[in-house]
């Protein structure tokens, strides 16, 4: 990392202001019209990509003449609460108004709202709170007025609401009884049929966190929880959690888990949300389907899209046979970097681009790989030798991956990974008990033993010593290890950014990410559980102890995501993602950690990418203001990282053709569900008017889009094994970031 710290501190302010409001996802998982029918009148088009949780399949007519509706059927009688408008890609042919009429027979009809709509942004959601008495099993879309042009595109639209009687419901006072965490109040709102009365946990507990400076911060509630006790094992298909008024919207869940028991003694999780959507409608209600992929993403698409737009916009020519990528780009041309992004961006693009050779086997990527290291070796003086040992660990990584891809681009790579390597280790000192300087000035600024200069050098090592068996790099590997586990580290296992920084709030996550990445090369060459151990305390900790994702979504400490910080999350996901395909996690971490990286990559497909310009907020939960804001080449490689790595889980099987995650608990009967809420929208406090568990009755219907370049689903799923009880208090608790649920 080349930014200064006095340089961190200065921009950390305005940053803060720029992420202080969240944004609402596109598509939500669960709507009315998934249950209906669609009947077009007044025109023949096809009106499925209006309601087909895909904003990029797009509705459009030539020409709107105000006349145009869309009748939908739904097969039960509900009640609406509000409906959202997703825009698509042209201004002038946005829906600006819409007349919203309701009925029971689908002859007699009643206006519900006539609303002039306006967006955000392209590719964005207007949503639209209604509080509309009565239950209905029609409902009638008139299209009134476009933004100025003839022609007419809409991305999606969807109703929210529930049905009046939910047949699919299991949790009754019938079948079973309703209880709460010690600060429980009112839990019996959950299943009294009535929205409006409301559950709450006052004032929650949270896990504190020691930065071990004297202080300690808050980070993610603990011991809050409801739990619907069957009277005999029961299975659910999914289940449904009614909001709040928007008077209350802070204290609604946005992080939860369904954990489901028969002896409530071992539990195994059902499902994890990490970023539910905050939508601004009174007592809705959301509805999930367990196993199912809710809004239907194309990940290996987007990151077609992420990456043409390096290509059309990012990429220049360096001399004859190299490219580049400038530093930053803006809609105002004035206000781009047309400088590269320096060496090791150029690294990380090579590796994006072996990514995304590895996916689609396409030529041309071979061809713009070889030109960027190219380029790279031409803008830094014509040679791989820098001064930064991280970045030609950077380099050397991306390349030694670049060796594998076919034998002619071996040939050409091999032997400069070695010296690039061979010029690594001369970073070595054994001044305060050794570790390798961040640059070759290592009596001046490189006198630092950086972990972001160890960490990349212990899995170039490791993975040499697996390409030649050559033992020396074994012995760099693990002397590297060594040194990073004794100076780097926090007593939590959080690893520093060197070894005299003792603030624990400047610990980057690309760190941890080359750390965990190391010690599994460590772990597959010699099979010593210490390292596997170290890895997954410390992911544990960082996932689900809320360190780097507080709300559930991933953000750099200290909201360090531009220039340099813009790469760190995504090498962060490159690393755990080997831990995911490497088979030597327990079956219950595969399944957490599989599901928190897919919660990221969704959050960030729905609510971060500008679709216009296919460009990546690196705040995953919003969008940039174009007209102001200025985009780092290394924020759009982190976006690529993250949906590339979604789909090599699916090309392995992990995910399923529709990227949906497998469970193989789910259908299974159980006589104890858990609903464990680990974060609000903003308070201390959870509000719930509802929680649902369905059955085989359930009226959410979930359809399989068409995925480009997909495989079968090869039948691997995971064994969850459940977590197992301690002590003997009530509730469930979070120790070393590790959660265990206590014995009733």
């Amino acid at each position: 990392m080349k930014t200064s710290f006095s340089r961190l501190w200065t921009t950390v302010g305005c940053f803060l202001l720029a992420s202080a409001a969240t944004a609402q996802k596109n598509l939500s998982d669960y709507s009315i019209v998934d249950d209906c029918t669609f009947q077009p009148v007044g025109f023949n088009t096809d009106v499925t990509p209006l309601f087909d949780k895909n904003d990029l399949t797009v509705f459009q007519l030539p020409q709107l003449q105000g006349t145009e509706e869309i009748i939908l059927h739904a097969n039960s009688p509900y009640v609406l609460r509000g409906f959202s408008v997703v825009c698509a890609d042209d201004a002038l042919q946005d829906l600006k108004q819409l007349v919203l009429y309701a009925s029971t027979d689908g002859q007699q009809w009643r206006l519900v709202r006539s609303v002039q709509l306006s967006y955000t942004g392209r590719y964005a959601a207007h949503v639209i709170s209604t509080n509309y008495n009565g239950s209905y099993n029609f409902f009638k879309i008139a299209l009134k007025k476009t933004g100025g042009a003839a022609g007419l595109r809409v991305a999606d639209i969807q109703l929210f609401g529930y049905p009046e009687t939910d047949d699919a419901n299991l949790a009754n006072s019938i079948n079973g009884t309703v209880k709460g965490a010690t600060k429980a109040r009112n839990a019996n709102a959950l299943i009294d049929n009535d929205p409006t009365t409301l559950a709450e946990i006052a004032n929650a507990d949270r896990q504190q966190i020691d930065n071990f400076n004297g202080e300690r911060r808050y980070n993610g509630l603990i011991n809050a929880w409801f739990q619907y006790d069957f009277n005999e094992p029961t299975a659910i298909k999914g289940y449904a959690l009614g909001m709040t008024t928007n008077n209350d919207r802070d204290s609604r869940p946005c992080c939860w888990e369904l954990m489901a028991s028969n002896d409530q003694q071992q539990w195994v999780t059902l499902d994890v949300q990490h970023y539910a959507p905050n939508m601004f409608i009174d007592s809705y209600e959301q509805r999930y389907t367990l196993g199912a992929n809710g809004a239907h993403i194309d990940y290996a698409d987007v990151a077609d899209h992420l990456l043409q737009f390096c290509e059309q916009q990012l990429e220049r020519n360096q001399n004859n046979t190299g490219i580049y990528w400038i530093c930053d780009w803006a809609v105002d041309a004035s206000k781009r970097n047309e400088d590269w992004g320096g060496y090791w961006w150029a690294a990380h693009a090579v590796d994006n681009y072996v990514d995304n050779y590895r996916r689609t086997g396409k030529t041309e990527r071979l061809t713009k790989l070889v030109k960027m290291v190219s380029g790279a070796k031409a803008r830094n003086g014509n040679t791989l030798i820098n001064h930064f040992y991280d970045d030609m660990e950077w380099m050397a990584l991306a390349m030694l991956r670049a060796c594998d891809l076919n034998a002619s681009i071996k040939r050409e790579y091999w032997n400069q990974v070695v010296t690039l390597f061979n010029d690594i280790i001369g970073g070595w000192s054994d001044v305060d008990g050794g570790g390798l300087h961040w640059n070759k000035n290592k009596t001046g600024d490189g006198r630092y033993k950086t972990s972001c200069s160890n960490g990349p050098a212990m899995i170039l090592a490791a993975r040499l010593y697996q390409q030649t068996g050559e033992e020396r790099y074994l012995e760099w590997a693990k002397r590297i290890y060594e040194y990073m586990y004794t100076h780097n580290r926090f007593p939590d296992g959080v690893v520093k950014d060197h070894a005299t920084l003792e603030d624990h709030e400047v610990t980057f996550s690309y760190n941890q990410g080359t750390w965990v990445g190391g010690l599994l090369e460590l772990y597959k060459i010699t099979g010593e559980e210490h390292y596997r151990t170290t890895a997954t305390e410390l992911l544990d900790l960082l996932l689900f102890g809320k360190w780097y994702s507080p709300k559930g979504i991933m953000n750099e400490r200290q909201n360090y995501n531009q220039d340099d910080g813009g790469m760190f999350k995504g090498i962060f996901v490159r690393y755990l993602t080997q831990w995911l395909l490497s088979g030597h996690l327990d079956s219950e971490r595969q399944y957490r950690y599989t599901k928190w990286l897919l919660e990221q990559a969704r959050a960030a497909e729905l609510s971060a990418i500008d679709k216009t310009w296919y460009i990546i907020n690196p705040y995953w939960t919003h969008q940039y203001n174009l007209e102001n804001d200025v985009h780092d080449t290394s924020r759009q490689q982190t976006g690529m990282m993250l949906m590339e790595a979604i789909d090599e889980l699916r090309r392995a099987g992990l995910l399923r053709a529709d990227y949906s995650l497998p469970n193989p608990h789910i259908g299974q009967p159980f006589r104890y569900y858990r609903l464990v809420i680990t974060e609000t929208q903003g308070s201390g406090t959870i509000k719930l008017g509802s929680w649902k568990l369905l059955g085989s009755t359930s009226p959410t219907a979930i359809t399989t889009p068409t995925i480009k370049n997909s495989s079968s689903f090869d039948g691997k799923s995971y064994n969850l094994i459940g977590i197992s009880a301690s002590a003997s208090t009530t509730g469930i608790h979070i120790h070393n970031g590790i959660k265990y649920v206590n014995r009733q």
